[in-house]
This record gives C-alpha cells, structure tokens and sequence, in this order.
C-alpha cells in the first residue's frame, strides 16, 4: 500500500509567516473543484495531502487545513484568532460583517454559538475582546465577496501576513511567543540565543512538542520537515533547538530556508554598527547549527547582499518591479521560488522524495545550496521554448535569491523545476519546424527533456536533474500582481516588440523556473560573512552579554564554519 509521504512544516518568525502566508495561499490556488478549464494531467498536479490534513471540526464540518506550526510574536495575527477559524468557539463579531449595536452582537454571538452545538446558552460566558483592525481584502473575504478586478492596495496597507491571509489554520498551528509583542522599530527577540533559552523554558517547549507529536502521529509515512525562519533575529534560534529536537526524535530529512528580511534590522540598545554586528553573530550562529542539524538549506532573500547593504539594493527580475523593502512583495517572490522548486518532489505519482532531493544537489557535506528564480519565465507569446533557449546564448536564465551568491556554470551540482509552459509550446510540428529541425534539442520530447539537455551543454561537467509541469503559477489576489510591467502577457509571457498588456487588465497565471544549485563558488557567500566577523566585538553586545553567550562557544562556531566552507574548496568536489 502506498503512504502519503507527509511533510510537516514549520514556520518561525514574522518574515518566515509572510512568505509562509503565500505559499499557503498558492497552494490553495492550485486546488481543482469538479470540472475545470485548464487541462493539467493528474499526475502532473500537486499530491496535496503532502503538505495538507484531513480533520472534522466541532461542528461535524470536514476541514482540509496545511499541515503546519508557526511560531510568531503577539500583535501579529490581527483578526486571527489563536485557535484559527474552523475550530472551538470562535464567532465573528466584526461591526462591518454584523451592523448592530454592541448588545445586539453580543446577543447574536450567544445565539450562534448555541445553534451551532459550540454550547448552551446558559454555560457560554461571552468575553469582548477589544476589535482588531481587518483589512479590506479579509472584510471581503468573510462576507464571500471578493472581487477579483479590485486594487485592495494591500502593498501599501498589509501591516501582517495576516491581512492577506486565504488559507485556514488548523487550532495547533499557531504558536504566540508570550510576554514578546511584536515592534516595527526593533526586534523583540534579538538574539540567536535568546531563542535558545526561549526553546528551553517549559512554558514553550512542553505544549509545542506536544504539539509536534500529534502531526507525526497522524501520519503514515512522514518523509520530513520544511523549516522556514527569519535568520536576523532569534527566531534562529528557536528553529536551531527545534532542528535538535526533530533529529533526536524523528530523523527524517529537513529542507530549511533561512530568511534575511529586506530591511536593516535594529536591536534593542544597539546603533546601526552594532546593529550590524548582532545580525553577523546570529548568521554565524545560525550557519553553523544549520551546518550539522539540515538536511540541506538555502539562505533566502531579494536583496544582492546582506551584510552591510545599507542601501537595500535588490535583485532584479526582468518583467517585475516591486518595493524593495516591502515584506508583502518580497516574500511573495520567496514563496514563489519554494512553491516552484518543491514540485519535484510534491507531484502526484512521483518517485521523487524529500530525501533523495536533498541528497542529490548536497553531496559530499555540502549542505548549503543557492536559489535561482525566472519569474516570469521568459518566454515570449508563441515563442518556442526551444527557440528561446537556442537563442539565450550566454545569457542567464535565472536571477539569484541567495545573496551574495554566485553558482556560476562549471560543476554544478542542480535541481530545475519549470512550470506552466504547455506541451504544445515545446517545439514545432515537424511539417512547421523549419530551421528547428536542425537543432538537438528537436529530439526532445518533454519540457524537463529540453531543459536536461539545454543545460547538458551549457553547463561544463555538471549534474542536472530537471522536472516539469504545465501547471503556471496562479498569480490572481492576494498575490501581488502589481508587479507585473505592461510587457507581461495576462498568461505570463513576453509581449512581442515593446507591445503593452490591454489596461485595466491583470496578470492571472505565469510560467516560473526555479533552481537549487550548489558549486564550490557557493565558498565565497561564507567567506564574506566570515570576513563581516572581523569588525565584530562581541565584548560590545551587550544583548549579546544578557543572554549568556560564551567567547569560547562563538569562536567555535566559527572554526567550524571555516571548516564547513571547506567541502567547498575545488579539491573536495566528487
């Protein structure tokens, strides 16, 4: 009998819960309901029971909900309610949903509580809460009444993940730090340890790996754990010891996407320059933990560099424009690659498995890899894909979301997913083929096959496994498709000879490349965050000194980062 081959993934910190807010949100996107237009084989869909779980509700209800904990501070769930929405007693009570008086919604939410069996009149003790603000876009989506064509401007008013929010959480799911509220000016777990100790006090730790537990029960071939956390802060941390916990427990395998937020994170008590140097100390911390607790992990971020990048400057993707320290924006783009680059292993009757994915692009210690994104993938309309890379030439067809970080294209060691390029736009009927029938790639008959070879040729003495689905990127709200230039297609693709896209309409789907790539230049990305420790005194830190880090236990970690960037020397490559 074939198991599901579940994963459970963890969410930890504020930036970590804004890229996880998307890709839960693109995950619900791809759901198919009955009959649908779009013609995606079965097999080439995503298996949704990886990543989601079954339940029923008080109400009787069947819930369908991510299989997922997140760990964030107070203040940022907003309308949310702990518990989630689909479970326990939770009755809303917006004025703009219920437009009566206080009595009167007091009394309403008494009656639904009743009529739903959540508990008789006489035993429900209805407490107000002071109203959270909700934005426009989860207004509308609590009456059902979303519209698709209207600017909810949600890059300029999403104070939290949760203001653009579509999936529903599970009542285990989400986790608030006690006693830490969240503050825009500065962290409110600064430090990497901080997060250890945070690990260690009974009051989280008990009840969240109690929590742990009953997911992996509920499974019946758990393959291992998706990690995402913001590495600037403590939440590091936090994610380290949780790493611990699940090897010592679990072992299984363990993808973890490390997040540099697109802002000059601050600190209590600290200026900028050592503001700087608490950010230095937990990446280092963080690197070296990852280094020996993951499976594989791939730092993340939009900016070009993340030590000392005191003028934010960011990547950039042809056919996007967006704010470059918008976390709305930003981590849209982070969602997009992990949501992407996943989908060989996701994929309905793939023999694929979050181990052997892991293994393969990781060899020898290797563990960290680099992210490479095309969105959109750059195909122009009724362009070829074997046209458009026969006439790429030296030109990249990805943009780097490891900052700092350059493969390069000689022993490269590569995952490739590409999605939402139809069978149909592979290549040209032979009666119609032309000039293409000269080409190699003609004999290919499959979009992962034409990539395999594309990249067989470019890349000297590389190792490339490529995977494909006709499955686009669902672009339509909450994503932020205001990135979109007017040279972008409503399908995704290049408009031909500085054409414009039609006004007033919207970019609904996209074609993506995603890649995880690992090379000996990957080396220089931890040579420049071991040469930012120079400057680093960390006598100075004084959040640093409060939570008890030992001068021995740091320079440890560093000896053992430099013996980490080793297996990245060329002598150590298979």
């Amino acid at each position: 009998m074939d198991h599901t081959r579940e994963i459970l993934t963890f969410q930890f910190g504020t930036y970590a819960n804004y890229v996880g807010a998307h890709f839960w949100n693109q995950q619900e996107a791809n759901f198919r309901y009955g009959d649908e237009s779009e013609q995606v084989a079965e097999e080439q869909l995503p298996n949704n029971d990886i990543l989601y779980r079954e339940g029923i509700n008080a109400l009787n209800r069947t819930t369908y909900t991510p299989r997922l904990l997140s760990v964030d501070l107070a203040g940022t769930l907003g309308h949310i309610p702990v518990t989630g929405e689909l479970y326990g007693n939770f009755v809303q009570r917006d004025e703009e949903l219920l437009p009566l008086g206080t009595g009167e919604q007091l009394q309403r939410a008494r009656q639904q509580a009743e009529e739903s069996g959540v508990s008789t009149s006489q035993q429900l003790d209805v407490q107000e809460q002071p109203q959270a603000a909700v934005s426009e876009y989860q207004r509308d989506l609590l009456r059902n009444s979303v519209v698709p064509e209207k600017d909810y401007r949600l890059a300029e008013t999403a104070n939290s993940w949760a203001d653009f929010l579509y999936a529903r959480y599970h009542p285990r799911t989400l986790n608030i730090l006690p006693g830490l509220v969240r503050d825009p000016t500065v962290q409110a777990l600064g430090t990497y340890s901080a997060g250890t100790e945070l690990w260690q006090a009974a009051a989280f730790n008990d009840e969240f790996c109690d929590r742990i537990r009953l997911y992996v029960e509920e499974c019946d071939g758990l393959q291992g754990f998706h990690v995402l956390f913001d590495i600037d802060d403590g939440f590091g941390g936090l994610a380290g010891k949780c790493l611990e916990h699940l090897n010592d427990e679990y072992s299984r395998a363990s993808f973890v996407l490390p997040l540099h937020q697109p802002r000059n994170t601050s600190y209590a008590q600290a200026d900028p320059r050592l503001s700087h140097s608490i950010r230095v100390v937990n990446s280092v911390l963080g690197y070296h933990h990852l280094s020996e607790q993951a499976s594989m992990f791939t730092p993340l971020s939009t900016l070009e560099t993340i030590w000392r990048n005191t003028n934010l400057k960011s990547r950039n993707l042809p056919g996007l424009q967006w704010q470059a320290d918008n976390l709305y924006q930003t981590s849209a783009l982070l969602a997009a690659f992990l949501d992407t680059a996943t989908l060989g292993y996701r994929l309905r009757q793939t023999p694929d498995s979050l181990l052997r994915f892991c293994e393969r692009i990781s060899p020898s210690g290797r563990k960290m890899t680099a992210a490479g994104l095309a969105l959109p993938f750059g195909l122009r309309e009724g362009q070829d894909l074997i046209e458009f890379l026969d006439q790429s030439g030296d030109h990249a067809l990805l943009t780097q979301l490891t900052p700092g970080c350059e493969p390069g294209t000689s022993y490269v060691m590569q995952s490739v997913t590409a999605r939402g390029i139809p069978a149909e736009r592979l290549k040209r009927p032979r009666e119609q083929a032309g000039e293409q029938l000269r080409m190699a790639a003609y004999g290919c008959d499959s979009v992962s096959h034409m990539l395999q070879l594309y990249y067989q040729c470019s890349y000297h003495g590389s190792a490339t496994n490529a995977a494909a689905t006709p499955l686009p990127l669902k672009t339509q709200l909450p994503f932020p498709h205001e990135m979109f230039s007017g040279s972008i297609s409503g399908k995704g693709f290049c408009l031909p000879g500085g054409s414009e896209r039609e006004p007033g309409t919207r970019v609904d789907a996209a074609p993506v490349l995603a890649a995880l790539q690992n090379s000996t230049k990957l080396g220089e990305h931890l040579d420049n965050l071991h040469a930012q420790t120079h400057r680093v005194q960390l006598a100075k830190l004084q959040a640093y000194s409060n939570s008890g880090l030992e001068r021995d236990d740091y320079e440890s970690a560093l000896d053992q980062l430099l013996e980490f960037r080793d297996l990245y020397a060329d002598s150590q490559y298979l």
